[in-house]
C-alpha cells in the first residue's frame, strides 16, 4: 500500500554520538533504507503560505436610492452573520437601477453599495463580537419606503459541512431500515434539540440538483443559493425533518451542537454543501480542478439520470457562499477517490488553498479520516474503490504530518465505523462521536477551551531512526501515549527489503519506539480496510483519543 514518500533526509547533529561513521563503513544500505542518526522528515512539498485575509477599505455609507432590488436568497430570517469579520450583503437589481444605491444596517453598523451591471455588494463598516441576543433585524433599503428586513439574526461562527455521502448523511440514512436504527440511537439527543440553542442550519441537498433547471447552473460558479433554501432554528422538526429530502446532516448538526455546548457564548451556523458519491473534482472550483493531478481532475458523476460535471457541486453549493466569512469546514470525503490516493495529498492541498483564497480567510479545515467499513451497502458489495480506503487514510494524514497545509486537523474514526448488525456498511451511524472529536479540537484552537494536546487525536510530527529503533514523536499525546485496551501496542508495520512486516512497538511518553529495526524503508500504522475492534490497532492518547492511521516511506 502506498504512503507518504519522504524526499528529504536531514542529518542530525548527534550523528557522531550514535556511531554513524561505523555504520556507514559496514554493510551497504538497501536502496531507500534509512540510516541510524537520521531524521526522516518532510515530503518535499512547499508549505502553503497563509492567504491574505479579505479586508475592504473603509468608506462613508450613503443613503439608499434604488427603487428596485433583490437581496440574495442566502439571506433569510434566523440566519447568522460572522463575528469579528466583515459582514457582506449582496444581491441583484434591474439594469435600469445601475448607478443607484442600496444601503444596509445591522446592530448599528451601516454600509452601502452602488448597483453596477445589475449587481451590488455591501460591506458593513466595522465588525461585531459574538452575540446570541434575539430579535435583531438586518435591514436592506433603497429609496424611501423600499426596504427588506430579516429578523432574529445572530452573530457567531459559520461552518460548512462538505464532502460526499457520509458528510451529508441525514437522520434517515440511505438504506432501508437505517432511519429507525439512527433515530433510536440518537433519540435522547434529538428530543433535546431546541430552537432555544443558538444554532442555525442551512440545508443544501443533492436531491435538489436532479432536475433540468440545475444542469446549466452547475456549469459555472453561481452567486446565490437556490431560492427554496432558508435558514432555520435547530429544533427537532427542522433537524430531523420527516423525509430524507428535508432532514439535516447528522455530522453537521452534531458538530454545531457540540461546539455550541462547549462555548454557548458564540452562536453556530452550519451549512450543508456536500453530495453523495462526489469525487474531489466536483467539490473543487474550476481553478483548483484544473491544477489537480491528472488522475483526479475533471471527474464527473451520474446522480440519478443527471450528469454532475466537474466543479458542479462547488458551482452550485459552495461558490454562492464565498462572500461569507466562514470559521471553518468539516470535511468527510475520499471513498470515491480512494484508488487515486497516491495523488490525493497534492490535490487536497490545492483544494484547501484555493478555497481559502476564494473565501479570503485562513479557515480551519477539519478532515474526517475514512473509517472502518462493512461488507455491503444496499446489496452492493464494498469492493473495488473500497480496497483503496487504507491508502486514502494515509493520504488524509499525509498533509498534516508534512505540515504542508496549516490549520488542518485530522479526525480519526476507525473505532466509529461499521459494527456487526448495522444495516449499511458504507455509512456508519456514529456521527455524533466524530462531531465531538472535531468540535473539541476546534474549540481548543479557536476559543482556548481545552488544550489541543489533550483533546486532539495523536498524529506523528517527527520520525527518527536511531541505532536499531525508529522513534516516532506524536502531537496530541495527551500526557503520554497508551493503548485503548491496556495491552501491548498493536498496528505498526515496518517495510524492509520491499515487504511490510508486523513490528514490535512500545509507547514512551509522546513517542512510539518501533524496536528491532534494520534498514527500514518505511513505517505505517493501521493499514487494514476493516477493524471490527481496535485490538489490532490500539494506540491512543493519554486522554483516550485514538491515533490516526498513517504511512511513511523513506527514499
Amino acid at each position: 500500500m502506498g504512503g507518504l514518500k519522504m524526499k528529504k533526509i536531514l542529518l542530525l547533529a548527534l550523528i557522531a554520538a550514535l556511531g554513524l561513521s561505523a555504520a556507514c563503513e559496514g554493510t551497504p544500505q538497501q536502496p531507500g533504507a534509512a540510516r541510524p542518526g537520521y531524521t526522516l522528515w518532510n515530503s518535499g512539498r512547499t508549505a502553503a503560505e497563509p492567504v491574505e485575509e479579505r479586508k475592504t477599505e473603509s468608506y462613508t455609507p450613503q443613503e439608499g436610492t434604488a427603487e428596485e432590488f433583490e437581496v440574495a436568497n442566502y439571506f433569510s430570517d434566523n440566519m447568522i452573520v460572522p463575528r469579528d469579520r466583515e459582514i457582506v450583503i449582496w444581491g441583484t437589481a434591474p439594469e435600469s437601477q445601475n448607478g443607484k444605491i442600496v444601503a444596509a444596517e445591522f446592530k448599528g453598523l451601516k454600509g452601502s453599495a452602488e448597483i453596477a451591471d445589475g449587481t451590488w455588494k455591501i460591506v458593513l463598516q466595522g465588525t461585531l463580537p459574538a452575540s446570541g441576543e434575539q430579535n435583531h433585524t438586518l435591514t436592506v433599503s433603497g429609496a424611501e419606503g423600499i426596504t427588506e428586513e430579516f429578523s432574529d439574526v445572530l452573530v457567531g461562527d459559520l461552518w460548512i459541512v462538505s464532502g460526499q455521502s457520509n458528510s451529508d448523511l441525514t437522520f434517515f440514512g440511505t438504506v432501508g431500515g437505517t432511519s429507525t436504527d439512527i433515530l433510536t440511537l440518537y433519540e435522547e439527543e434529538l428530543d433535546a434539540a431546541t430552537k432555544e440553542d443558538n444554532i442555525r442550519i442551512l440545508r443544501q441537498t443533492n436531491y435538489d440538483l436532479m432536475n433540468d433547471s440545475c444542469q446549466d447552473a452547475m456549469s459555472e460558479p453561481q452567486t446565490d443559493i437556490l431560492s427554496s433554501y432558508r435558514w432555520y432554528t435547530a429544533e427537532r422538526r427542522r433537524v430531523v425533518g420527516n423525509t430524507v429530502y428535508n432532514s439535516f446532516s447528522m455530522l453537521g448538526y452534531f458538530f454545531a451542537k457540540e461546539l455550541y455546548t462547549l462555548n454557548p457564548d458564540v452562536p453556530v451556523g452550519i451549512i450543508m454543501a456536500g453530495c453523495g458519491g462526489a469525487p474531489l473534482s466536483l467539490l473543487a472550483s474550476p481553478e483548483a480542478n484544473s491544477a489537480f493531478p491528472s488522475t483526479l481532475k475533471d471527474k464527473t458523476m451520474m446522480l440519478g439520470n443527471y450528469l454532475i460535471p466537474a466543479c458542479g457541486i462547488y458551482n452550485m453549493f459552495i461558490a454562492p457562499l464565498t462572500n461569507v466569512g466562514i470559521t471553518g469546514m468539516i470535511f468527510y470525503q475520499g471513498e470515491t477517490d480512494a484508488l487515486e490516493a497516491a495523488d490525493y495529498g497534492d490535490a487536497l492541498g490545492i483544494f484547501i488553498k484555493d478555497l481559502r483564497e476564494k473565501f479570503g480567510t485562513n479557515f480551519l479545515f477539519l478532515n474526517t479520516q475514512l473509517t472502518s467499513y462493512g461488507y455491503e451497502s444496499g446489496g452492493i458489495q464494498l469492493t473495488g474503490i473500497w480496497d483503496g480506503v487504507p491508502n486514502m487514510r494515509f493520504a488524509q494524514a499525509e498533509v498534516r504530518i508534512d505540515h504542508s497545509i496549516p490549520d488542518y486537523e485530522v479526525i480519526p474514526t476507525l473505532d466509529l465505523g461499521w459494527r456487526e448488525g448495522d444495516k449499511d456498511g458504507a455509512h456508519p451511524y456514529y456521527k455524533k462521536e466524530i462531531a465531538q472529536r472535531g468540535a473539541a479540537i476546534a474549540a481548543a484552537r479557536l476559543y482556548g477551551i481545552g488544550e489541543a494536546e489533550n483533546v486532539g487525536c495523536p498524529i506523528p510530527s517527527k520520525i527518527e531512526y536511531k541505532k536499531d529503533a525508529l522513534e516516532i514523536t506524536y502531537d496530541y499525546a495527551g500526557g503520554g501515549l497508551k493503548t485503548l485496551d491496556g495491552k501491548a501496542v498493536t498496528g505498526f508495520e515496518i517495510k524492509t527489503e520491499g515487504a511490510w512486516k508486523t513490528a514490535e512497538a512500545v509507547a514512551e511518553g509522546n513517542m512510539i519506539i518501533v524496536q528491532n529495526v534494520s534498514n527500514p524503508e518505511g513505517v505505517r500504522y493501521a493499514p487494514e480496510l476493516r477493524y471490527a475492534n481496535l485490538d489490532d490497532a490500539n494506540l491512543c492518547s493519554g486522554t483516550g483519543n485514538p491515533a490516526a492511521a498513517f504511512s511513511v516511506e523513506f527514499e
